[in-house]
This record gives C-alpha cells, sequence and structure tokens, in this order.
C-alpha cells in the first residue's frame, strides 16, 4: 500500500488528500452537525409549546373575566356531548380518540396527534364559552406542531 502511495506522483497525493479532508468535513457535517442542529431545532419549538401552554394556564389562574352563567350553560345537553361537538367544531375530529367521564362530574378527554395551536384555541372558547374549566393537562409531543394530550376539564358552574 505505501509502495503505491510512493508511486502516486506529488500532485496526485496531493489531490487524494484534499479529497480525504473534504469527504471526512462532509461525514462530520452530516452524521454529527445536522443531527445536533435538528434536535436543537425541535427543542427550541418544545420549549416555545411550553411557554404558550404556560401564558395560557397563567390566564386561567389570573382569573379571566367569566361571562353569565346562564351564557356559559350546556344548553340542556350533557357534558360529553358539548364537549365533543366543540372539540369537532374546533377541527380536532381525528385527533379525538375518547371522551369519558370521570369521578364528581369530572370529563377526561384523550387526544392523539392533535395540532397544538387548535387544541390551545378550542380549550380557551370551551373555558370562555362553556362551564368547564381545566383542572389537567398533560400534553407531549408526537410530532413538529402536534401533541398527544389528556385533560381533565369539570364543571365550573
Amino acid at each position: 500500500m505505501m509502495a503505491r502511495w510512493h508511486a502516486l506522483a506529488p500532485r496526485e497525493r496531493q489531490l487524494i488528500g484534499v479529497a480525504g479532508a473534504v469527504l471526512t468535513a462532509a461525514v462530520l457535517w452530516i452524521a454529527v452537525w445536522e443531527p445536533l442542529d435538528r434536535h436543537r431545532d425541535d427543542l427550541r419549538a418544545r420549549v416555545a409549546a411550553q411557554q404558550a401552554l404556560a401564558d395560557w394556564l397563567g390566564t386561567l389562574e389570573a382569573g379571566a373575566p367569566l361571562e353569565a352563567a346562564s351564557e356559559r350553560s350546556l344548553g340542556g345537553r350533557s357534558a360529553l356531548a358539548v364537549i365533543d361537538q366543540s372539540a369537532r367544531a374546533a377541527g380536532l375530529a381525528g385527533a379525538l380518540v375518547r371522551i369519558e367521564p370521570g369521578a364528581a362530574g369530572e370529563v377526561r378527554v384523550v387526544l392523539q396527534r392533535a395540532e397544538f395551536p387548535a387544541l390551545m384555541r378550542w380549550l380557551v372558547d370551551l373555558v370562555e364559552e362553556r362551564p368547564f374549566r381545566v383542572v389537567d393537562l398533560r400534553a407531549d409531543r408526537a410530532e413538529a406542531g402536534r401533541v398527544d394530550a389528556t385533560l381533565v376539564l369539570e364543571r365550573s358552574d
């Protein structure tokens, strides 16, 4: 192998050395830098989503003005039906896995791969327009812009 290397002209050796350096740099870029850069972008998106959730929950804790109870009624329907209809109207029908009653009048809602902004808009509208409040919300990132979420709602009237 060394004999073959020494048999090459100096210009050929220099060309092979430069090509090896370029190849090494390309492999490092693709195998190390790109995955780290993608991971950093994913973490930034996750932080932004979590911050949006924290901000939204903060507005709820601050005691956003509540409308009159008559305007926030269920219209004679069950809480499960109202939640189901409002989630479907908000474009979450494909993500809705189940809605089930819980203890003490709570309702547990499970969504998979729901669009995070649509989920947050739906919750804001539900809390503002209907007599519900969010007791518990757990959301895990499923992919960019989508979450798997489990939430517990209870009547607030």
